[in-house]
């Protein structure tokens, strides 16, 4: 089967995610490392290892790389992973607004690349910090190309992050997110559904002022029930992970 090559500005959209990092204050930065491993519940369970750095800057500007992996339980033999996704993120210097900068504007431009699918990303965060909790919403477009095929669909993402600090040591966040399709002739989502919502529930234990550690659950919506591997069933996650500040 021919491979349709990755379109040449999906490969820019990386370079210059970049590109955008290095022009600004590189000299002055902080840098968090993030190990992920999530468990789905479903029948042929999934193990999701991931691992990002995160290069934040002195103008409130950050790059994201990341990377993952996964097994299936009686699809995939033991031992190496197989490929799932790579993905950039630029989150671009965030504009202040109000009283004491509490409302936040924040405009994000990434990719992900996977073996038999790129995505293009664009989107806009808001956000509001106030004393010990901060809720910010987020839309991001976009726009994928499967190789095989190179059917193109255009689909949209909601998300509500609501975070809660209990105290110096423990915070809670809750984010719901909402996906759906752009156009009416691109194929459905897995659920066989033009739109699905997920919730995501966190909680981060800071162990001191360079390490954290962090766990939660996340509830997906169902597979559909023609597809072939665990029709009907949720691929809802149990996942923990490791924050390293440097």
């Amino acid at each position: 089967m021919q491979t349709i090559p990755q379109p040449k500005w999906l490969t820019g959209i990386a370079a210059t995610c970049v590109a955008l990092s290095m022009s600004g204050p590189t000299w002055s930065a902080d840098n968090i490392l993030t190990m992920k491993l999530e468990q789905t519940t479903n029948d042929h369970a999934l193990t999701l290892p991931k691992v990002a750095i995160t290069r934040v800057f002195d103008d409130t500007s950050s790059l994201t790389l990341e990377k993952s992996w996964f097994w299936q339980e009686d699809v995939h033999e033991s031992g190496w992973p197989k490929h799932d996704e790579a993905f950039v993120n630029y989150s671009l210097p965030a504009y202040r607004l109000g009283q004491d900068d509490q409302w936040s504007v924040t405009p994000q431009l990434g990719a992900k690349f996977r073996s038999n699918v790129t995505r293009a990303l664009a989107g806009i965060k808001v956000g509001y910090a106030g004393d010990g909790w901060s809720l910010s919403g987020r839309y991001r477009y976009e726009h994928e190309t499967t190789h095989e095929t190179a059917v193109e669909g255009r689909a949209g993402r909601i998300d509500l992050y609501a975070s809660y600090d209990i105290n110096d040591d423990w915070t809670l966040l809750y984010n719901p997110h909402y996906h759906f399709k752009h156009e009416s002739d691109s194929p459905d989502f897995h659920t066989g559904d033009r739109d699905y919502l997920e919730h995501e529930l966190l909680v981060f234990h800071k162990l001191n002022a360079n390490n954290t550690v962090f766990g939660g659950y996340i509830q997906r919506d169902k597979n559909s029930d023609q597809v072939a591997t665990d029709p009907g069933q949720r691929f809802s996650s149990w996942l923990i992970g490791y924050q390293y500040k440097f």
